[in-house]
């Protein structure tokens, strides 16, 4: 009787009285509760194809407490995911009832694993399913897009910036496993809230085009690196941003750091004789210049001690405003800017958005130099009227060529379509009138002159009147001040030019072979990105997506 009346007592105190503290211990052995991410929305171009979404797939975790024969787990484990067995064995080993093995494994990749472990008797493993990001056209627009980690985070690109709209809320799972290693339910205490899709402003077949033909002007130029921006000068859109260097996203572990960077956001440079057309375009606006009006474009013109050449010490003689702008005419230019002043010419960059970010919806973007117009001095005047002694990117070019396109607005430049379905939406808006369009469409004439009689007549595109401008920019080196042999070439313009639907930028920089102006080596780009985008019959005005 007193020992029924200790077990009873025992039994009270284990069934009623420590109820909770076993029954939580039991749990802690047996259960475990974990986050599972939802679907991830897509990615679309403008267009609706699809450049990124989610395939089911298996998430696979071990409890290394109640797992049967280890060293058979590491073996199929590495094998099957590609990992060294080292790494393997330290997740299996981690003395943990839950730890992640891979948290995206293809589903037959995964079954493999099932049903090899279950062959061998060895237990443990936890397989809960689960999604894997999958990027369809491969490389395509891979600088933009970026790419997702193991854990479902965006780590890149676009995937980086509006993480938190495709990434959706977390379902919580509960796993139950026995003491013998095998899992015997799995129960969805919460559901998941699946992430929103992204369209883009982006045309696939565009971005094909570009990325085709940097790729090969780079190749055939030996140049170190270069891009191509295309934005609708009206709407702000980017329809396409390509550069020399991309990698596979689905296999983006592989890429490297200079393979990721987007050098259109991120990349700076002087912008050498394009910029001519900007420093005009505030000469134009202030009353100091018409196109008319002559100069001494002869070479050589003394500035602060200093003499400024004209490219290959060449004289011009008198030559109008109109012929300074098509030829590129450093010493005539030099004296429109010294006409025009330091203060006038400074408030009209920064009104062109020059030394500070588009706020482009990318990540990393640079805000270029532009220094406060009190710390130049006449030689600094001189040299930024062609292009020198201040940095910009290639989408802050994009967009001040789109200023004059458009007839003064300074558009905002972006990547994603308004979709009221977002709670952090781009908010529509007019943009700001910056220049007057009768300075901007008088600029826009003298830049046709640039194409048909000029620096740029490589940049011609048969049936279609373009407005551009070449530049061909003295790299600065640590140490030795501008290098004679090393240059960023570029070309920027716009067609057609009675009304531009497209502005084009294209930069290469450190041409390895000659010549290496900007209207021989850009240029050519340029004109071939246009005219295969009108064989494929898409030159045409571009359709804001309702």
């Amino acid at each position: 009787m007193v020992g029924c009346a200790v077990i009873g007592l025992r039994l009270l105190q284990l069934q009623v009285i420590e109820h909770g503290r076993w029954s939580r211990a039991a749990a802690a052995m047996q259960e475990k509760t974990v986050e599972v991410w939802p679907r991830r929305g897509a990615i679309y171009d403008r267009d609706g194809t699809v450049l990124a979404f989610d395939v089911k797939a298996m998430a696979i975790a071990i409890d290394s407490y109640n797992m049967t024969r280890p060293t058979k787990l590491v073996e199929i484990l590495s094998k099957e995911l590609r990992i060294s067995a080292t790494e393997v064995s330290s997740r299996v080993y981690r003395a943990s009832y839950f730890t992640w093995i891979d948290r995206q494994v293809d589903l037959e990749t995964a079954r493999r694993i099932k049903t090899q472990a279950e062959d061998a008797g060895a237990y443990g493993l936890i397989f809960i399913d689960a999604w894997k990001r999958f990027y369809p056209q491969g490389k395509l627009a891979s600088n933009l897009i970026g790419f997702v980690g193991a854990d479902g985070e965006g780590l890149e690109g676009l995937e980086l910036t509006h993480d938190e709209i495709l990434r959706g809320t977390p379902a919580r799972v509960r796993i139950v496993n026995g003491a013998d290693g095998r899992t015997y339910s799995s129960d969805v205490l919460e559901e998941g809230e699946p992430g929103r899709d992204l369209h883009l402003t982006i045309d696939a077949g565009f971005q094909f085009v570009c990325e085709d033909e940097i790729q090969g002007g780079v190749s055939r130029l030996q140049a170190k690196a270069g891009m191509v921006v295309v934005l609708d000068p009206k709407t702000g859109e980017i329809l396409a941003m390509a550069q020399d260097k991309t990698y596979n996203l689905n296999q983006f572990s592989s890429s490297t750091p200079a393979q990721r960077r987007n050098l259109a956001v991120n990349f700076m440079f002087e912008p050498g004789s394009v910029f001519k057309v900007f420093a005009g375009l505030a000469a134009l606006e202030a009353g100091t210049v018409t196109p008319g009006d002559r100069f001494n474009g002869n070479d050589g013109i003394q500035v602060g001690g200093h003499t400024v050449h004209n490219a290959d010490n060449w004289s011009y003689g008198t030559v109008t405003f109109a012929r300074v702008i098509a030829d590129s005419v450093n010493t005539a230019m030099v004296r429109v800017a010294l006409d025009l002043g330091k203060d006038r010419l400074y408030h009209s960059l920064v009104d062109l958005g020059f030394g500070s970010p588009t706020g482009v919806d990318l990540p990393g973007e640079a805000k270029g130099i532009l220094r406060d117009a009190k710390q130049w001095t006449d030689l600094d005047l001189a040299s930024t009227s062609y292009g020198q002694s201040i940095a910009v990117t290639a989408i802050q070019l994009a967009r001040g060529l789109a200023v004059i396109a458009n007839g003064g607005s300074l558009v905002s430049p972006h990547v994603i379509q308004p979709d009221d379905s977002h709670e952090r939406r781009r908010k529509t808006r007019t943009p700001p009138e910056v220049l007057s369009a009768e300075a901007c469409a008088t600029m826009k004439d003298l830049m046709v002159g640039v194409v048909k009689s000029g620096t740029g007549i490589h940049a011609a595109v048969d049936g279609f009147t373009v407005a551009g401008k070449t530049g061909t920019a003295q790299k600065a080196v640590a140490g030795k001040g501008y290098d004679s042999g090393v240059y960023t070439s570029l070309f920027g313009g716009m067609l057609p030019a009675e009304d531009p639907t497209y502005v084009i930028v294209v930069v290469l920089d450190e041409v390895g072979v000659g010549p290496v102006g900007g209207g021989s080596t850009a240029g050519p780009i340029f004109s071939n990105v246009a005219t295969r985008w009108i064989r494929m019959g898409e030159l045409l005005p571009v359709a804001v997506r309702p």
